[in-house]
């Protein structure tokens, strides 16, 4: 019985974390698609290699170019040489790719209307638990 409650419990908040919708309207708020605002978000914290950053979106790094030209497209970030390695390239964030990173977070942050109606102590609760079972 409590492997399939465990299971439940997980698919519940798999379901909640995944949420397609949520990604879909932070996407649109923003005018990107989702993963291109989880690329802003790594470069966004610090600036990094195509390969850096492909391995931290779990993609191919050949899959990352697209990924970087396009921000640099749209000027929400740039190439610059690598301060200590001449062969390599660092992507970092420009002032409007931080000012979308920073909305898209905003919303993403939101908590979901559902959770927003949990009492105090169901929410507490709630936080207690999942400090429990996080890695």
């Amino acid at each position: 019985m409590t492997d399939r409650t465990a299971r439940d419990a997980w698919r519940a908040m798999s379901a909640l974390v995944l949420d397609n919708q949520r990604r879909q309207e932070v996407g649109d708020a923003v005018g990107l698609p989702f993963s291109r605002v989880r690329a802003l978000w790594r470069v966004a914290a610090s600036p990094r290699t195509p390969g850096q950053l492909a391995a931290l979106l779990n993609v191919d790094p050949a899959n990352c170019t697209p990924i970087v030209d396009d921000l640099e497209r749209r000027g929400l970030v740039a190439r610059e040489p690598h301060p200590r390695d001449r062969r390599s390239k660092l992507v970092v964030i420009t002032a409007a790719g931080a000012r979308t990173a920073k909305k898209a977070q905003r919303l993403w942050d939101r908590p979901p209307t559902a959770l927003r109606e949990l009492s105090r102590d169901e929410l507490e609760t709630l936080a207690e638990l999942l400090s429990r079972i996080r890695p």
